[in-house]
């Protein structure tokens, strides 16, 4: 059932008039649904890439995990211009010079006057569970000198997601001022990494721009008002959001990301007001930012998540029939892709943002489909991709056939007399 029929959104739908409500229906059913058991799974297979990906020399080095959190900074003036800038302070106080030591800092920053506690909660019970799996070659939260003693060969972050990108590369700022973290870096002896399940696009290009240049890895991009909705559409969502909750500072969230994806544990700040803001009265969908009422909503499967995209996108309506075979699902998967491509979309981030596919499938996808002059090196639609996708078209009411070793397509080579 999509996300605009359920009760759950029954009160929130019934705020609009009669000519909104097919665009803010359309607005809900965008909002990519990620459970806590996707999550997870996505964050160990990504950890995993770090650990078997390393170079030889580091496989018997342990890699440190940090849960994303926010840094301290301090106004800095410079004397020279007479501007104050914002400055991030070293992830260890006092390291910014000489030898770091000590024992860190903890997992979560609790303040007892807003005991509130937001995804770095399950992102640290997550690092917990996955250091107790790789026991010696994972370490949780190392100060100074664990990092030291056991030789560590990456620091890498952990989130659920990338917004704007600004918390993470602050992050990682606040390792680079710390002294010696930097010059075990100048030395080849230190790495950073960024692992999330998800982000946009805009924010993990701003990651990776730190000077440490992080290797940034992500499940999923997150879709967008941007790319999931074009022409009429998306000026019609734009409307509906600066409409709703009336004069609302930020209607697309923060950094204007306009992200349209909600975790079990809550939907990020990034995501537009008129879906989790109660600003002047306004009843959101998502009371909060919580995502808890809608739990029973989250894909139980990534195949039932893929069957409801290709019936929506690609009208067919045997979609799960054959999604169990992992040879018609590659085909369902590349004819989501060359629709992308057909509505705009030009990077593996942003086909990945409309299709919900994982990046990495999106990428192996684009080479094969360039194999086969289905797409240039632009990851433009050819003549033959166009074609492709003309002949999904005339399918798309009728049962999908589709060839197996049993039953192969036949093509004749000669014309015969009858």
């Amino acid at each position: 059932m999509n996300l605009s029929k359920s009760e759950f959104a029954r009160g929130w739908l019934e705020q609009f008039t009669d000519l909104e409500r097919p665009v803010a229906a359309q607005l809900a059913d965008s909002v990519m649904l990620v459970s806590q058991d996707a999550l997870f799974r996505g964050l160990r297979t990504l950890l995993d890439e770090v650990v078997s990906g390393r170079q030889e020399a580091d496989q018997d080095r342990p890699i440190a995990l940090f849960a994303e959190r926010a840094v301290e900074t301090r106004n800095h003036e410079d004397p020279a211009y007479g501007f104050v800038e914002q400055q991030v302070l070293p992830f260890y106080p006092g390291a910014d010079h000489g030898r770091a030591t000590g024992d860190g800092v903890p997992p979560i920053d609790v303040d007892p006057k807003n005991p509130e506690v937001g995804s770095e909660g399950a992102i640290a019970n997550f690092i917990t569970s996955y250091e107790r799996l790789n026991r010696g070659r994972v370490l949780n939260h190392p100060g100074p000198d664990k990092l030291r003693s056991k030789r560590v060969s990456h620091i890498v972050v952990v989130t659920d997601f990338i917004g704007s990108g600004k918390r993470v590369w602050e992050m990682i700022e606040a390792f680079w001022r710390v002294a010696t973290v930097r010059s075990w870096h100048s030395y080849g002896r230190v790495q950073f990494a960024v692992v999330a399940y998800s982000g946009t696009e805009d924010g993990f290009r701003h990651v990776r721009s730190h000077k440490s240049k992080p290797d940034v890895r992500l499940i999923k991009a997150c879709p967008t008002i941007t790319t999931s909705f074009t022409g009429s559409d998306r000026r019609a969502t734009e409307a509906l959001c600066r409409a709703y909750p009336a004069g609302h500072h930020n209607p697309f969230g923060y950094g204007y990301a306009g992200a349209l994806i909600a975790f079990s544990h809550g939907m990020p700040n990034n995501a537009p007001p008129i879906l989790h803001s109660r600003t002047k009265g306004w009843t959101p969908l998502f009371i909060h930012r919580s995502a808890l009422a809608a739990d029973q909503h989250f894909p139980a499967a990534n195949v039932d998540q893929l069957a409801a995209q290709a019936r929506e996108v690609l009208q067919i309506r045997v979609a799960e029939r054959f999604l169990a075979d992992a040879a018609n699902r590659r085909w369902v998967e590349t004819m989501l892709v060359l629709t992308a491509l057909r509505d705009g979309a030009r990077t593996t981030a942003n086909v990945s943002a409309r299709t919900r596919l994982p990046m990495n499938d999106v990428g192996q996808i684009l080479v094969f489909t360039e194999i086969a002059h289905w797409t240039n090196t632009r990851n433009a639609l050819t003549v033959l991709g166009r074609r492709e996708l003309r002949r999904l078209q005339l399918r798309r009411a009728r049962v999908v056939v589709l060839p197996t070793p049993e039953q192969p397509y036949y093509y004749p080579t000669q014309l015969r007399v009858r």
